[in-house]
């Protein structure tokens, strides 16, 4: 892969990834916090494990492609409620994403090792897009039997009109 061809995906998806992360943002700040422990069934993550493990993912997969290294993954946060993890989330994933864009494609298409995987540093963007997309979409199946309204996102929810 060339350096142009790293630049020109890494600013494609990452102009993706600028509006599915406000998305992610909804969603975990959906959340009721006194219901963060439920589960739908006893081996699914609760809602709070599988909120984390989007915030930390989310933010990490960057900061393994800013590093080429995945050593920094996943990000470390220390919230302990629903709200101070949206919080982390919506300051740490924008900060994640410029530095990420500001990469140039030298940068971005050196190959880096994961998960057995070597491949060129801007793929795992890829990663990101879908583990967060993936997630979400589980997270959002949570929020009604919690007690919580699931947010509009690719247009209206029941819950949510759009524009409201």
């Amino acid at each position: 892969m060339s350096a142009d061809q790293a630049k020109f995906f890494t600013t494609t998806i990452g102009q993706n990834l600028q509006g599915e992360w406000m998305h992610t943002f909804k969603a975990i700040s959906a959340v009721p916090d006194a219901r963060k422990d439920y589960k739908p069934e006893p081996n699914s993550r609760s809602a709070w494990e599988l909120a984390h493990h989007i915030a930390i993912c989310d933010v990490g997969f960057l900061h393994a492609v800013a590093a080429n290294n995945f050593g920094v993954f996943p990000a470390k946060c220390d919230a302990k409620t629903i709200p101070e993890l949206a919080d982390w989330y919506k300051h740490e994933f924008p900060k994640a994403l410029e530095q990420v864009l500001a990469l140039d494609g030298n940068h971005l298409s050196q190959i880096v090792e994961a998960w057995g995987m070597k491949l060129p540093s801007m793929t795992y963007l890829m990663f990101c897009n879908n583990h967060m997309i993936h997630h979400r979409g589980q997270l959002t199946t949570y929020l009604r039997p919690m007690g919580g309204k699931v947010p509009a996102m690719y247009g209206e929810s029941f819950d949510e009109k759009m524009g409201g």
